[in-house]
C-alpha cells in the first residue's frame, strides 16, 4: 500500500512537472511575442527618427549648396554646382539622394499680374500655354481678373457683374486656388499643374533654365531654326541677362518676362532605411544678398 501511495505521489509530481512546464512555454510564448513587436516598432521608430535627421541635413545641404552659388555670381544655370544631383550616399543604415532644381525653369500664373497690375506680355504668353494645352485661352481673363487689383474688366463691366460675384484680387497661393477661377475645374488644374507653377510673388522664368517649349511660346512668332540656334548658344554660353534670349532670336523683348537667376528653388531628397522611406520636398526662398531661407517642408512616405 506505501508503494502504491509512493507511486501516486511520484505520478501527481510528473503530472505537475509537466503542467508548470506547459505553463512556462506558454508563459514564455506570452512574452516573446510582445518583446518580438516591441523590438520592431524600436526598430521603426530608430528607423524613423534617424531619416528625420537625414531631413535636417538634406534641407542644410541644399541651403550650404544654394548659398555657396549666390557668390559665384547673379546668374543662375544648369552647369552649376546646385544643378547637381546628390546620388544614392550610404549612411549608417540606409541611403539619402538628392536634387535642387529650379522653380522658376516654369510659367508663375501669378505673373500676369505682378504687384497686381497686368502684364500684357505675360497675358499672351499665357494664353498661348493655354492654347497648347487644350484650354480654351478666353478663360485667360477671368484668371487676371482674379490676381489683379483692380475690380474691373477688360470690357468695362465690374467683376461682380461679370461673374455674378466678388474674386479674389491678390495672387495664388497654390494651384488648388484655381478652382475659386470663374471658369476652371478639377481637369484644367491638373493639365495646368503639369506645364505651370503658383509661387508666392510674381517671378520672371528663367531664360537658362527654361524648356524649349515655354520659350518658344514666349515669341511665338520666331523661327524654328532661331530658337533652336539661341538654345544651342545657350549650352556654350548661359544667357546674362533675361533680354539677351530675345536679341538672339531676332524678336522684340517681352518685358519683364525673362531673367537670367532664380529665387525660387525645391529640394527633393529620398531617404531609405530598412522598415521606413521618406520623401522630403522643400521650397527655398533665395532673395539677393540674404541667406536661403526654408519657406515650405513636406515629409511624406515614399
Amino acid at each position: 500500500m506505501i508503494a502504491a501511495l509512493r507511486t501516486r505521489q511520484s505520478g501527481a509530481a510528473l503530472v505537475i512537472a509537466m503542467l508548470l512546464t506547459a505553463l512556462g512555454a506558454a508563459v514564455a510564448v506570452q512574452m516573446i511575442v510582445p518583446l518580438s513587436g516591441w523590438l520592431e516598432r524600436e526598430y521603426r521608430a530608430r528607423d524613423t527618427q534617424a531619416s528625420y535627421t537625414l531631413a535636417d541635413a538634406a534641407a542644410s545641404w541644399a541651403m550650404t549648396v544654394l548659398a555657396a552659388d549666390a557668390r559665384l555670381g547673379p546668374t543662375d544655370h544648369y552647369g552649376e554646382l546646385w544643378a547637381t544631383a546628390l546620388p544614392a550616399t550610404p549612411v549608417e543604415g540606409g541611403t539619402i539622394e538628392g536634387r535642387i532644381t529650379d522653380l522658376q525653369a516654369n510659367f508663375n500664373l501669378n505673373n500676369v499680374a505682378p504687384r497686381g497690375m497686368k502684364s500684357a506680355a505675360n497675358i499672351a504668353l499665357v494664353r498661348t500655354l493655354f492654347s497648347q494645352s487644350g484650354i480654351d485661352p478666353k478663360l485667360v481673363d477671368a484668371l487676371v481678373d482674379t490676381i489683379d487689383r483692380d475690380e474691373i474688366t477688360d470690357d468695362g463691366q465690374s467683376e461682380r457683374q461679370r461673374y455674378g460675384r466678388a474674386l479674389r484680387n491678390a495672387p495664388l497661393l497654390s494651384m488648388s486656388d484655381l478652382l475659386d477661377v470663374p471658369g476652371f475645374n478639377e481637369n484644367i488644374m491638373r493639365t495646368l499643374a503639369a506645364k505651370t507653377i503658383v509661387l508666392p510673388e510674381a517671378t520672371p522664368i528663367n531664360a537658362n533654365t527654361a524648356p524649349r517649349e515655354l520659350i518658344a511660346a514666349a515669341f511665338p512668332g520666331a523661327p524654328n531654326d532661331a530658337i533652336d540656334k539661341a538654345l544651342a548658344r545657350r549650352a556654350q554660353q548661359p544667357f546674362s541677362s533675361g533680354s539677351e534670349v530675345a536679341t538672339l532670336i531676332g524678336q522684340p523683348n517681352a518685358d519683364g518676362v525673362f531673367s537670367a537667376n532664380t529665387q525660387y528653388f525645391s529640394v527633393v531628397a529620398l531617404i531609405r532605411f530598412e522598415r521606413v522611406a521618406h520623401r522630403v520636398q522643400l521650397q527655398v526662398f533665395r532673395p539677393l544678398n540674404a541667406r536661403p531661407a526654408v519657406i515650405s517642408r513636406i515629409i511624406s512616405n515614399a
